[in-house]
């Protein structure tokens, strides 16, 4: 019997065209630029089938009594879930014949989880929340499945069940309005200490943007882990100059120069006695809570007085390298 006020066929129409206009949107929030017309064409049609498929399922089951808000909150999911898990297939580099059997039992286990939860009246919140568990259940599930059957390596699956176009969409989303404030704050004067790190960090974009990729990639592995990923958000924002005042921009860049000696001649020999005799003078706690959270190389430089960082690390991102933990190491 159908649903009261939900046609199925216009649903699925309008999320797929929905999806479309973000897909097509240039610096989107929620589509990474690495899709090809191609991916974007098959993302489209896949949400628009499973939308399809499980309005039709919904309408057609005569014991349901699902209401209109019900089914296209059920559909809705599975629009969304099917996009976003596209995009991490493809970031993910699963072959693409792998792809649509992986969306397929995905939006299947939504269309019964969601189904289930509202038939129970659990509330919207918790929905929403059981079905993003259900999603992650299942996606790791069938990568594992991959693994077995030789289809990814270890190395590939790490890479792929780490990958979140969710995550991601959020996190540019929240960096825009971090950003905002911190250029609202910065007009009146009221900066925190967090707003200035924002604006510096926006600022660096921008020089970034302007550097030749090897230059802008040397300083970026400088930088501590929990700042690149928001660095580089700033740097595929568009327009990213007329988001912040011009003089907070130029007072953010002068805060950062020590970190940028793009004209500076590197002495490495007198910077390795210099930075030897620091981590000689500092203890081992503080050298261990440092490195801890650190990559590899890095850990090494500050653990191992022997490390040869001058082969390993440029002149400039030696220069920053131990710029960064002479701060560190003062501020513990």
């Amino acid at each position: 019997m159908p649903i009261n006020g939900f046609d199925y066929k216009a649903f699925a129409t309008d999320l797929a065209k929905q999806a479309l206009e973000v897909l097509q949107q240039p610096g989107s929030n929620a589509a990474p630029d690495i899709l090809a017309d191609a991916d974007k064409k098959n993302i489209v049609e896949t949400v628009r089938k499973f939308c399809y498929m499980a309005g039709e399922a919904l309408s057609n089951d005569a014991q349901l009594k699902f209401n209109a808000e019900q089914a296209s909150l059920v559909t809705q999911f599975i629009g969304e879930w099917t996009f976003h898990k596209s995009i991490d297939l493809i970031k993910g580099k699963i072959p693409a014949q792998n792809r649509e059997a992986i969306l397929q039992i995905i939006a299947a286990n939504i269309f019964n989880t969601a189904k289930l939860a509202i038939i129970k009246n659990m509330p919207q919140d918790a929905l929403i929340n059981l079905v993003e568990d259900k999603v992650k259940q299942v996606y790791n599930e069938e990568l594992q499945k991959l693994v077995k059957k030789g289809v990814l390596s270890p190395k590939q699956y790490e890479i792929a069940v780490n990958t979140s176009n969710l995550n991601d969409m959020v996190q540019k989303t929240e960096d825009e309005a971090k950003l905002s404030k911190a250029n609202i704050q910065a007009e009146e004067n009221v900066s925190s200490a967090n707003d200035k790190k924002v604006l510096k960090l926006a600022a660096l974009a921008i020089i970034l943007k302007k550097l030749p990729e090897q230059k802008a990639n040397e300083i970026l592995n400088s930088l501590d882990k929990q700042d690149v990923q928001h660095v580089i958000n700033y740097m595929k924002m568009s327009n990213l100059e007329d988001k912040i005042d011009h003089k907070v921009i130029i007072k953010s860049i002068e805060e950062i120069k020590k970190i940028l000696p793009v004209q500076d001649v590197v002495n490495v020999a007198k910077l390795t006695k210099n930075y030897h005799k620091l981590i000689k003078a500092t203890s081992p706690e503080i050298l261990s809570k440092i490195a801890i959270s650190e990559r590899k190389s890095v850990r090494d430089f500050i653990l191992d007085i022997t490390f040869p960082a001058a082969d390993v690390f440029t002149p400039l991102v030696f220069k920053a390298l131990v710029t960064t933990i002479e701060e560190k190491i003062n501020d513990n």
